[in-house]
């Protein structure tokens, strides 16, 4: 599968703006001790965990998840899509023991002393039936966490592979290195121990997002949207308006970390 670099470069500078400002947001700087990484991490969970969705959205489009089983009509994509699912969804912690990356995330903030009250009690309510909108309004979610996981649904939602891959991609993949090496500094040494599964974390986003994810994401953009202008238009919008609710969501978390820092 040939990776159209023109249309994934013409994507990409239309996204440089709304990259820089993500990368520029006040946010990192203002994460300056354990408490404030806590607020963080209480609020970004929820952004952890809705990636998931997106990542299944695309397997169930990408792949054959019924039974009987049918081959797909392109082996390509569903090669792409499983091997990302692969790491994402069953990768291993330091010991090399079997996760997900939203489990390990979830056993960082416990290390840490995070609150994990809150998302137990979202994933209780959807091992019950409940929906993710009911979930949401019903639950203290901040609003600017909820808005952002609702995003995420109405992207699933639209039943289009290739915003639903823009989403990930280019909201997702691509991004997310960059923020994560400006996230917790000499954190991890200050507060020797507290932080271990944290930075492993990081650094295994960094690792793979930078060197496998991103490349296989974007190779699937392209294989999606082919020559077709208006479904490289949809992926550019899509792709703004997740860089949009990403800076929402980081306003929101600002504003409870160091009230007096938002503008």
């Amino acid at each position: 599968m040939a990776l159209n670099q023109e249309r994934i470069q013409w994507l990409k500078n239309e996204l440089k703006p709304h990259r820089k400002a993500l990368m520029e947001h006040s946010l990192y700087e203002n994460l300056v001790d354990l408490a404030d990484l806590r607020v963080f991490m209480e609020h970004h969970v929820f952004a952890v965990w809705d990636f998931m969705s997106l990542l299944k959205s695309l397997q169930r489009h990408l792949t054959c998840v019924e039974v009987p089983w049918v081959p797909h009509s392109n082996s390509g994509n569903s090669r792409l899509i499983n091997e990302i699912v692969l790491e994402e969804e069953t990768d291993v912690d330091v010991n090399g023991h079997s996760i997900s990356h939203f489990e390990l995330y979830l056993r960082a903030m416990e290390e840490c002393g995070a609150n994990t009250a809150l998302m137990q009690a979202f994933l209780s309510g959807l091992r019950q039936g409940k929906a993710v909108y009911t979930q949401l309004e019903n639950l203290p979610v901040p609003a600017p966490v909820r808005q952002f996981v609702q995003h995420t649904f109405q992207t699933i939602q639209t039943g289009q592979p290739h915003r639903i891959a823009a989403a990930f991609t280019f909201g997702r993949e691509d991004v997310i290195p960059g923020m994560f090496r400006c996230l917790i500094g000499d954190m991890n040494r200050r507060y020797p121990g507290t932080l271990d599964t944290f930075q492993f974390y990081i650094d295994r986003h960094i690792q793979l997002d930078d060197e496998v994810h991103s490349p296989l994401a974007m190779q699937m953009v392209s294989v999606l949207c082919g020559d077709d202008d208006q479904k490289w238009e949809e992926c550019r919008a899509e792709a703004v308006a997740c860089h949009q609710m990403r800076l929402h969501l980081w306003d929101g978390i600002l504003a409870q970390v160091k009230p007096l820092a938002v503008s």
